[in-house]
């Protein structure tokens, strides 16, 4: 983007066209009558870190009742996200907090996250990409949730690194200090071709010292089951049905204490932990996209696959006349830990190298282990709300350890083939703050700034028969970042807004690992990644007509990304670096809703985007004008539902809904036979899913049918040369067959 341009920008949002967008999407269950209706106008969102309704929200934002997608057999945010037009999400091997998570644009590139998770105040994502952190995240919808915020990035301002595509934040419902309350489910579904999935949460919330001292504890238990058959590559036999099965479970214990009026203390703790087999992936065997075995199965080696994640958070808030002082402390980890047995393939080296006789080696499991743990504290002051000068000003400090250990050991014989490790220390200090300014009580100005300073640290350690022995500490990357924050509203009447916003993010600098010319010894790679920074320039109007009998939210945008890290490749061998040409992005969103008061309301989203290089990148085989991977062009939803009085005191209801998502590209090509990597389109993906259900007095009952149609589409496709043979080795991640099931609910 030229000099000119920005500041054409920066003109418009200082004079003030018009308000943020906020999109409150799948409130069909919650706006059915008037008074609900009024209700939903009032709905309030801290996605700007302070107290706010959604209309009055300087960014776009979805915020979403996660049991309006429980009920209906939906229960990971990825279901969510599929509903929520301008999000999109990478299901990685096809298992739950496998993957990553993108908006507007902005394509997982690099090893180090775009979107950042929160519970609450409480960053759950981690800042370095050497512990997975760009292919792992919280999915927390099965906890103790009140809502979802899904707000469409850059962030940086508020919620620092990692948020350049936008942030998601699961919030909890205070525990009660008067009434208590909970509820108990159990759901039961079946899979086509597949097995029987079977969930059972529940929540209790009740005061221990009336008006004074509550406490919630929740918990689940989920077991997915498989619908992916591992097969022998060697005979083509079903070795297991159902292969990418997996246990989940969770609980956390929540407890709020309210000293007086002005002061309280909240402290909560959460574990969560999945563990499965085999991914979902389905073998393919051509470019043609035709199965290798037949639908449905996949040959992936069979071991374990563990993640764990831990929360520990204390709180303090207190209320000044003038403002509130907020104090969050935090420790979060996660620890994975797979493997997966390669005899067949590493044994007879391992046999040969050793010197040892064929078939010596009767087990080469390859193990990864893989360990995060962060620690945040966080002071925030935030002016109470006004008509003239609101404010927000806060201090931030992380230090992140991660550790990821790779092994291949032969055994009996405790044969070490491999043994890898590159632990990294991240660390990150910030300052950050925004004011607004409200020119009329119909026309405000905010402007943002945050100003931090990040170190990661890596050390690098091999030992083994296969490669050579090294221990180094690698070049330390140093970043001094600063994001900024520009927004105008305008308010031409009560059910209109219109804004301009322009906001800034980044991902911090990176250790790198090295890669040297065997041949001359030069070093290839870059010493350390640098920051990567993107700028967004948005427009957008929203409004009600009618007593909100319509509803719109619309907004255009332009992405400009510099600098992006990215997976770069030399002579075929990968490592991280920066693209220096850069990403221009631009697209829009529309959602439309119809809630004409007699228990029927519908709402319908569309949204386009199209990313690309802004010239040749030879180190990751793109070429100028080339779609970023991952980033479908078009998405659309809708959702439905008609509530109406089965008989005197019960109440039923019917709904369904479809979610679109258009192809994209899996990766670069640019005719450079050294390119390892081999681009598959996504098919274009169309689900409709139907429920109904009733309640009567504290019962629920849920029925429900996803993927109506049985689409057997793939929702990504991996494909990579097999050096010197002219094959791929491709695979598939299917959607999940027709399911129907029905859920229990007893509130108490």
């Amino acid at each position: 983007m030229s000099e000119q341009t920005k500041k054409y920008w920066l003109l418009a949002a200082m004079s003030a066209v018009v308000l943020p967008l906020s999109s409150l999407a799948y409130a069909a269950d919650e706006a059915n009558t008037d008074k609900e209706a009024e209700d939903l106008e009032k709905i309030t969102v801290t996605s700007s870190r302070r107290v706010q309704t959604i209309q009055d929200v300087p960014a776009s934002v979805t915020a979403v009742n996660p049991e309006s997608f429980l009920n209906t057999g939906l229960n990971s945010i990825g279901d969510i996200i599929d509903y929520s037009a301008g999000f999109n999400i990478d299901r990685g091997n096809g298992q739950r907090g496998r993957g990553s998570i993108s908006a507007r644009g902005v394509s997982q590139t690099g090893s180090t996250a775009v979107t950042a998770i929160y519970v609450d105040d409480v960053p759950m994502t981690s800042n370095s990409g050497f512990a997975e952190g760009g292919t792992l995240f919280f999915d927390g919808l099965l906890g103790d949730v009140e809502r979802v915020e899904l707000i469409k990035g850059p962030q940086g301002t508020l919620f620092g690194a990692t948020a350049i595509s936008g942030a998601i934040r699961y919030i909890s419902k205070e525990p009660a200090l008067f009434e208590s309350r909970g509820s108990v489910t159990a759901d039961v579904s079946a899979i086509k071709d597949g097995g029987i999935n079977k969930q059972y949460r529940g929540f209790y919330s009740f005061p221990l010292v009336e008006d004074k001292l509550g406490l919630t504890l929740s918990g689940f238990s989920s077991d997915d089951a498989g619908y992916v058959d591992q097969v022998d590559p060697a005979s083509g036999d079903v070795l297991r049905e159902d292969a990418n099965d997996a246990d989940n479970y969770g609980y956390s214990a929540d407890l709020f204490y309210e000293v007086s009026a002005d002061l309280s203390f909240r402290v909560k703790g959460l574990k969560q932990k999945s563990s499965f087999g085999m991914g979902s992936a389905v073998k393919i065997a051509s470019l043609d996209k035709d199965e290798a075995y037949g639908k449905l199965q996949g040959d992936d080696s069979f071991g374990s696959d563990e993640m764990e994640n831990t929360m520990l958070s204390a709180s303090m808030t207190y209320e000044f006349s003038g403002a509130t002082l907020d104090l969050t402390t935090s420790d979060v980890e996660y620890q994975v830990a797979r493997s997966v047995d390669y005899t067949q393939i590493y044994g007879p080296y391992l046999d040969l190298l050793e010197g040892n006789p064929p078939g010596t080696t009767t087990s080469a499991p390859v193990t990864y282990d893989i360990q995060s743990e962060k620690r945040v504290h966080e002071a925030r002051l935030t002016s109470k709300n006004n008509d003239k000068i609101e404010w927000i000003a806060g201090l931030y400090a992380a230090d992140e350890s991660t550790n990821n250990q790779q092994s291949l050991i032969g055994l009996p014989t405790n044969v070490i083939g491999l043994v890898a490790a590159f632990p990294s220390e991240y660390e990150e200090l910030a300052a950050f703050g925004n004011l607004t300014y409200y020119v009329t009580p119909d026309f405000d100005l905010t402007a943002g700034v945050r100003l931090a300073k990040t170190e990661l640290a890596l050390r690098f350690m091999q030992e083994g028969l296969l490669v050579q022995a090294s221990d180094e500490q690698l070049e330390t990357a140093k970043s001094d970042i600063q994001t900024y924050l520009l927004t105008s509203r305008y308010r031409p009447n009560k059910d209109t807004s219109f804004y301009a916003r322009i906001a800034s993010g980044y991902r911090p600098g990176s250790s790198n690992l090295s890669l040297v010319d065997p041949v001359t010894g030069v070093l290839l790679s870059q010493p350390t990644v640098e920051q990567d920074d993107l700028w967004s320039y948005e427009l957008g109007v929203k409004g009600d007509v009618d007593n909100r009998w319509f509803s719109y939210d619309t907004s255009l945008w332009y992405l400009d990304w510099d600098n992006f890290q990215s997976a770069v490749y030399f002579n075929g061998l990968g490592t991280e670096g920066n693209a220096k040409g850069g990403v221009t992005a631009y697209g829009f969103e529309g959602a439309f809703t119809i809630n004409p008061g007699n228990g029927f309301s519908l709402t319908t989203s569309l949204a386009y985007s199209r990313s690309t290089l802004n010239e040749d990148e030879p180190q990751l085989y793109g070429v100028k004008g080339a779609d970023l991977a991952g980033v479908p062009r078009w998405r659309a939803t809708s959702i439905g539902r008609y509530d109406f009085e089965l008989a005197n005191g019960t109440d039923a209801w019917v709904g369904g809904g479809f979610r679109y998502t258009g192809s994209a590209p899996s990766s670069f090509v640019n005719g450079d036979p050294t390119n390892p990597l081999v681009n598959i389109d996504s098919d274009n993906v169309l689900l409709v899913d139907l429920n109904a259900g009733l309640e009567w007095e504290s019962i629920q009952i849920n029925f429900y049918i996803n993927n109506l149609l049985d689409n057997d589409a793939y929702s990504s496709y991996t494909a990579r040369a097999v050096p010197g043979t002219g094959t791929f080795n491709i695979t598939a991640i299917p959607l999940q067959p027709r399911t129907v099931g029905a859920s229990l609910t007893y509130s108490f």
